[in-house]
């Protein structure tokens, strides 16, 4: 090879492999046509300075201040942080392509991150829920699933009813907030009292407190995602 070629050839190789790699991106039902990461992934990716609170809250994102609550949270407390809120602290953020990619940052400092289909989990043996988008862990919490087996096992999809606030239409008009429907009238819902074990009617019960699992659930999942529910 050509002395003078070979520099920007190895060049070209470091960089495809940075311009390559592909970042997992969470969506939100709530928040339809945004594309969220973790903070830290997004300041690493960018090497962006950020500066914490007291309590380990981000509040600076590289020149940008960011007001207490302008940041999504997944339920461990991992802060995220939008494509809009990067491209206002200073990113260039592209628009998505058909293959619902978006390029954040430039060319030297930067990544694609990519739109992943969700799914659900849930083990009525282990008495717990995981939620997916694409490889991405983005919710893990206990449940509490029908006692007596009255919980069907099966592949069902989220939706389409869903309500911040239902209440049961069989059993005394038992509130049931954040509730998805997953099968006739069997809801992902959240519930104040989760106990380790099958304690239900039939529905499958997610905490409110711990980071509020259940509005969790409620405000990420799509419909139409698929829910897959095992007893083994």
């Amino acid at each position: 090879m050509p002395r003078l070629l070979f520099p920007l050839f190895a060049f070209l190789l470091m960089t495809s492999a940075v311009i390559g790699g592909a970042i997992e991106a969470i969506t939100f039902a709530a928040e339809p046509g945004k594309m969220f990461l973790p903070l830290d992934e997004a300041a690493d990716e960018l090497d962006w300075p950020v500066r914490r609170d007291d309590m380990g809250k981000v509040f600076q994102l590289k020149d940008m201040l960011l007001p207490p609550g302008s940041l999504r949270a997944l339920t461990d407390g991992t802060e995220l942080v939008s494509t809009e809120q990067l491209a206002e602290a200073g990113a260039e953020v592209s628009p998505m392509d058909a293959e619902y990619r978006v390029r954040v940052g430039g060319f030297f400092r930067g990544f694609t991150l990519v739109v992943s289909p969700q799914r659900v989990e849930v083990s009525l043996k282990n008495q717990q829920l995981r939620g997916w988008q694409g490889r991405r862990l983005v919710l893990q919490t206990r449940i509490s699933s029908g006692r007596n087996g009255r919980t069907p096992a099966g592949e069902f999809r989220a939706g389409p009813y869903r309500a911040r606030m239902h209440r049961s239409s069989l059993y005394q008009n038992a509130p049931m907030p954040w509730s998805v429907q997953i099968n006739g009238h069997v809801f992902i819902h959240g519930f104040t009292s989760v106990p380790n074990y099958p304690a239900s009617h039939g529905c499958i019960r997610v905490p409110l407190t711990d980071g509020n699992p259940a509005n969790f659930f409620y405000e990420w999942v799509l419909n139409g995602t698929p829910v897959s529910v095992t007893r083994d």
